[in-house]
């Protein structure tokens, strides 16, 4: 008689559980990577969605031929007297040039609270932007630092608003980005 021998076709409980020190080792050292990433790219999207808002308000100016005003709103309805822009904007037409939204003016753009860790933060000397009827942005040229907690000061950016109307792409400097961090909470 021939004895036959069993072959079992698995994985013992002393393997699977060293697969799983591996796997959760790899995952430990990727995810503060991971988070950077996931900042950066929070930042970027905030960014652009402010981007494109301020050139949707520069071209409503001119083609409507009356002042358009960017403030930050919280309740994305009137103007918030604030630094801080993550938590909503409104664009609306200025009609009686006052930089405050009356019921009366209508509301262009609005845009919701930006998620959890992302700040935008301006200057404490122009809480609102205002586009003439010929495009061009009054005032003195206007930074907004975009920020994301999780990105840290490597992460932020820059838009800067000119005289002209036009906006640019920017680095903050160093009290920038510090400050914009500081009101991601």
């Amino acid at each position: 008689m021939q004895k036959s021998m069993l072959r079992s076709h698995g994985f013992t409980l002393i393997e699977a559980l060293m697969v799983i020190a591996i796997l959760a080792t790899l995952l430990a050292l990727a995810s503060p990577s991971y988070a950077g990433l996931f900042g950066r790219t929070q930042t970027r999207t905030a960014r652009s969605a402010l981007n494109v808002a301020l050139s949707q308000a520069r071209l409503a100016a001119i083609g409507r031929s009356v002042p358009v005003v960017v403030c930050p709103s919280a309740d994305q309805w009137t103007c918030s007297h604030s630094t801080q822009w993550q938590h909503g904007w409104i664009v609306f037409a200025d009609l009686d040039n006052d930089r405050e939204r009356s019921g009366d003016e209508p509301l262009l753009s609005v845009a919701q609270a930006q998620p959890a860790g992302v700040a935008i933060v301006t200057s404490t000397g122009r809480l609102r932007i205002g586009y003439q009827p010929d495009g061009s942005a009054g005032g003195t040229n206007l930074s907004l630092t975009v920020c994301d907690r999780a990105a840290g000061t490597a992460g932020a950016t820059l838009l800067v608003i000119s005289n002209t109307g036009r906006v640019r792409n920017g680095t903050p400097s160093a009290a920038q980005a510090a400050t914009c961090l500081r009101a991601t909470g």
